[in-house]
C-alpha cells in the first residue's frame, strides 16, 4: 500500500506548499492524546486534492453527457433510492427461497441489488433517448447542454465527495475508539510486573494485533486529519449525521475491542436480560458458532440455523430496538475510567 504522506509530498509537489495550504486553510495540529491518531494537515491536503478531482472529473464528465442525461442521472439516483428503501423488504420473501440468511440482511441485499438495477435501466433509458453534448448540431445548443450538464456535474462531484467525507468519518469514529484502547507506553509503567506480564501474553496470543491497529490508526488518524482547522467546521456543519452518532461508534469501537470492557458492556441491566434469552443462550453455548467465529467464516456463520432464527424473532428483535446502547456503553466505559483514577492513586 503507498503511503498516504509519501502520496500527500507528491500531489503538493513540495512539503512548503502543503504547509502553505494547510496555513491559509486554517489548520492546526491537535494536541491527541494518543499522537499516532492525531489529524495531519499534509493528510488533509492529500485528501482535499483528492476532492477537487473527484468534482472535476464530474463536471468535465457531465459537460461530455450534457443536460438530459444529466436529469436521467438525478432520476435514476432518485429511483435506486426508493428502490432500496421500498422494495428490500417487500423481496425478502421471494429471497428467502435462494438464500438461507437472516432477513434483515437478505433486506440490505435485495435493496442494493434493486437499487443498482434500478439506477442502470433508468441511466441507459437516458443513454438511449438523449444525445450527448458533442452530437449536437446547433453551437448554442451544443454549449447550452454542456454547461448545464457541467453544472449538475458539479453537484454530482459534492454529493460523492459527501458520501466519502461521511464514510471516512463513521468508519474513522469506531477505529479511533479501537485505536485508542490500546495500552500506551505511558500507562504500562504504571502498571505492575504481573499485568505487563499478563498484556504481553494477550498479544502474543492475538493473530490480529499486527495488522488490525495498523489500519485502526491509519482510519482514525485520517478521520482526524478531515476534522482539522476551517474544512473540518465545514465537514461537521454540513453533515447531516450527528455528532452523537460518531460519538456512539467511536465509544462502540472502545468497547468491542477490549475484552474486560465487552464484558463489562453485558452486565449492564437491559444487556443481560438480552444476553439471557433463550435464544441468545443457544447461540452462546452453540460449539459450531464459536468455531465460525475463530475462524472468521461469517458467511457461513450468517447461514447458520440458530442464527437466523434469533435474527428473525420479532420479540427478540423489539428488545434490541428498546435497548438504550448508548447508556450501556458509557457504562462499560465507566470501569476503564474508574480503573485509571486507581492507577494514579
Amino acid at each position: 500500500m503507498i503511503d498516504l504522506e509519501v502520496l500527500g509530498s507528491v500531489l503538493s509537489a513540495t512539503p512548503t506548499m502543503a504547509r502553505e495550504l494547510a496555513k491559509n486553510f486554517g489548520v492546526a495540529n491537535p494536541q491527541s492524546a494518543i499522537p499516532s491518531v492525531a489529524g495531519s494537515p499534509l493528510w488533509q491536503v492529500v485528501f482535499i486534492s483528492f476532492g477537487v478531482i473527484l468534482i472535476l472529473f464530474e463536471v468535465v464528465r457531465g459537460w461530455r453527457l450534457g443536460l438530459m442525461r444529466q436529469i436521467m442521472r438525478l432520476i435514476a439516483l432518485a429511483a435506486a433510492y426508493g428502490a432500496a428503501f421500498l422494495g428490500g423488504s417487500l423481496c425478502v420473501p421471494v429471497a428467502r427461497s435462494f438464500f438461507k440468511m437472516p432477513d434483515p440482511i437478505l433486506s440490505i441485499l435485495c435493496g442494493a441489488i434493486l437499487a443498482l438495477a434500478a439506477y442502470a435501466l433508468v441511466s441507459g433509458i437516458g443513454a438511449i433517448l438523449f444525445k450527448r453534448t458533442s452530437q449536437q448540431e446547433s453551437g448554442l445548443v451544443y454549449f447550452i447542454y454542456g454547461f448545464a450538464g457541467a453544472i449538475l456535474g458539479l453537484f454530482f462531484g459534492v454529493f460523492f465527495l459527501w458520501l466519502t467525507v461521511a464514510s471516512v468519518r463513521a468508519v474513522g469514529a469506531l477505529a479511533e475508539g479501537q485505536a485508542r484502547s490500546r495500552p500506551r507506553a505511558s500507562a504500562h509503567d504504571a502498571q505492575d510486573a504481573t499485568s505487563r506480564a499478563l498484556e504481553v501474553r494477550r498479544r502474543f496470543l492475538s493473530e490480529s494485533d499486527d495488522r488490525v491497529p495498523a489500519l485502526a490508526t491509519s482510519l482514525a488518524r485520517l478521520k482526524n486529519s478531515l476534522e482539522l482547522g476551517l474544512l473540518g467546521s465545514v465537514f461537521k456543519g454540513t453533515d447531516p449525521i450527528s455528532q452523537r452518532t460518531y460519538e456512539t461508534l467511536e465509544k462502540a469501537g472502545s468497547v468491542l475491542s477490549s475484552p474486560e470492557r465487552a464484558e463489562k458492556f453485558l452486565t449492564f441491566p437491559g444487556a443481560r436480560e438480552l444476553s439471557e434469552h433463550p435464544k441468545i443462550v443457544a447461540l452462546r453455548s452453540d460449539p459450531e458458532i464459536a468455531d465460525l467465529i475463530a475462524e472468521r467464516r461469517f458467511v457461513d456463520l450468517l447461514q447458520n440455523s440458530r442464527v437466523i432464527d434469533a435474527a428473525n424473532d420479532p420479540v427478540l428483535a423489539e428488545r434490541v430496538r428498546k435497548f438504550d446502547i448508548q447508556r450501556a456503553l458509557d457504562y462499560a466505559l465507566e470501569q476503564n475510567s474508574s480503573t485509571a483514577k486507581a492507577l494514579k492513586r
